[in-house]
């Protein structure tokens, strides 16, 4: 695999000449669009995917203009069965995939897994392995129990690509609450190690809005302190950049 870090929580992945679009956005529009970085890294030029994924709807993970730009003719959009109506709604044709059910597509295995969205939206994580390599992308999960099970099932992974902000949100659709929405360093650390990672890289952070959309405070201190107490590899992969090639080691 080669991997390259979007804006925000997008990732693109590269293998055997196909490539794969996890959460790939470009202007936030939609259910949450005053979440996210003013300005998400341009991409469109020249990129031309076999297989678009959204880890659930909000406007920082989806947009319908992407989908529709980027898919190559006869690529398939693929998204979590639970959503499908509500993306059919919105014009589009997805392929819907229950939660631990893999499809192949091309070179990629894919696998939606369980998740917990923040506000109690639906969304899931998915695992793409390429018969080299197993990654896991987590959208903006918040901490669950299942992050054990998802460990003994997989054995391991090369990178984990998990939100590490830990926002607190105080929106007019949700009621406040102190509690996260999203992982915090030390929960990000902990699921990293409990899924038996090689590497975490961050994703989902570096915006703040006091008041209505607060980043978790020291958040590279923290995590880095948790990933010393933990003995957990963390690589910071800026958006744009790639992940190094050391990072993913061919497993077969």
């Amino acid at each position: 695999m080669k991997i390259q870090r979007l804006s925000w929580a997008g990732i693109k992945i590269e293998s055997e000449g196909q490539i794969l679009l996890i959460d790939a956005v470009q202007h936030y529009q939609g259910r949450g669009s005053s979440i996210g970085p003013a300005d998400p890294l341009q991409f469109i030029d020249s990129t031309l995917a076999d297989v678009v994924l959204i880890t659930h709807m909000h406007s920082d993970h989806y947009e319908k203009e992407v989908v529709t730009t980027v898919l190559k003719p006869g690529g398939k959009f693929i998204a979590s069965d639970q959503i499908v109506p509500e993306l059919q709604a919105d014009g589009l044709e997805p392929q819907g995939v229950v939660i631990g059910e893999s499809v192949k597509e091309g070179v990629f295995t894919i696998t939606p897994v369980f998740a917990m969205d923040g506000v109690g939206d639906k969304q899931v994580s998915w695992v793409i392995e390429d018969g080299h390599q197993r990654i896991l992308h987590g959208g903006d999960t918040m901490w669950h129990n299942q992050f054990w099970k998802l460990g003994k099932t997989y054995e391991n992974f090369d990178a984990v690509f998990l939100p590490t902000n830990g926002a607190v949100l105080n929106i007019p659709r949700v009621t406040y609450s102190p509690v996260p929405i999203t992982l915090t360093p030390l929960q990000a650390i902990t699921a990293t190690r409990l899924l038996n990672a090689r590497m975490l890289v961050p994703i989902h952070y570096g915006f703040n809005n006091p008041g209505s959309y607060d980043q978790y405070p020291d958040m590279e201190k923290d995590l880095a302190e948790a990933a010393l107490v933990q003995n957990v590899q963390v690589k910071w992969v800026q958006p744009g950049e790639y992940v190094p090639p050391a990072v993913l080691v061919d497993q077969k």
